[in-house]
């Protein structure tokens, strides 16, 4: 029982930092606009996702989310801005 306990422990540890950003992976395009913006506003409240993560489809339904969220947290954006990382993420997704 003790064993499961620290398995457990253990999963619920490393699963998160196995996927919470791509630090240690290069991304698409470095030094584009579109990863810069990317950076700058989806990077304040989490980790920064790597774009293949989603398909195009998937990013469209989390940016929807995402704006959601940046307007509760008042993270200020425009339409272009979101369009720009709509771009980005489209153009490099899985």
């Amino acid at each position: 029982m003790r064993k499961l306990f620290y398995i457990l422990c253990l999963i619920l540890f490393l699963g998160p930092l196995s996927c919470a950003s791509v630090s240690h992976q290069s991304m698409p395009e470095e030094g584009s606009a579109g990863l810069a913006l990317v950076k700058q506003k989806c990077a304040v409240c989490h980790g920064l996702p790597h774009p293949k993560r989603h398909t195009a489809h998937e990013w469209d339904h989390l940016l929807v989310l995402m704006t959601e969220r940046m307007k509760e947290k008042q993270i200020p954006y425009t339409s272009d801005e979101m369009q720009q990382i709509q771009s980005y993420l489209h153009r490099n997704a899985r």
